[in-house]
């Protein structure tokens, strides 16, 4: 129960500098139907969009496919920025368990090269938690727990390449969390391991 209780914790504590969840709009509908057809195929390599949609359609489509879904779901939307927008052509689609989704070695190769060859390129990846019974309970936005924000860190912050082109405005990559009816982008690392690792290294 104690591990319960810290996972929580450090969940709600690491989430409230994360953006607000997205408030998606009608036109955000647009990207249901094709996200949902390369979907519905069931696990995939990448496969390009009939033609690119913004970054909203591409999270509308993906709530709107894993909703109701038993288990997690990883989607990797590939995509390039566009102004303050991203526009995502192409999708790859992996299937977990009901308590954890990895990215699966293929996709990471698929997503390194994406970032290797396309100047603006970033990347998109959205999973979902099934509805649980902390969702009964207290009805929340999406929490990342503690495993999606270390895969997030390694990813985004501690990939050279990510990095500079985050920090410079020019893609990178961006990680989000659909939950209980809304989808989150989540940035912040663990906050509570943060700390401890901060008073590791000033204890030596």
């Amino acid at each position: 129960m104690n591990n319960i209780v810290e996972e929580l914790f450090t969940a709600f504590i690491s989430s409230v500098v994360d953006p607000d969840p997205i408030h998606f709009r009608p036109e955000n509908e647009k990207g249901v139907l094709p996200v949902r057809r390369i979907l519905s195929n069931g696990e995939t390599e990448v496969q390009t969009l009939p033609r690119s949609i913004p970054r909203n359609s591409f999270l509308c489509g993906c709530l709107d496919f894993t909703e109701n879904a038993p288990v997690e779901h990883l989607i990797i939307g590939y995509g390039t920025k566009k102004g303050l927008g991203t526009e995502v052509k192409a999708i790859s689609h992996c299937i977990g368990s009901t308590n954890q989704v990895s990215i699966p070695p293929n996709m990471i190769h698929d997503m390194q090269e994406m970032s290797r060859r396309i100047a603006r390129a970033e990347l998109l990846i959205f999973h979902n938690h099934p509805r649980n019974w902390i969702n009964s309970i207290f009805d929340n936005i999406p929490l990342p727990s503690n495993t999606d924000r270390i895969t997030m860190v390694r990813s985004k912050y501690l990939q050279p390449i990510n990095l500079v082109k985050s920090i410079l405005g020019t893609g990178g990559v961006r990680f989000y969390l659909g939950e209980n009816g809304f989808v989150r982008e989540f940035k912040t690392p663990a906050i509570m391991d943060a700390i401890g690792l901060l008073q590791k290294f000033s204890g030596q």
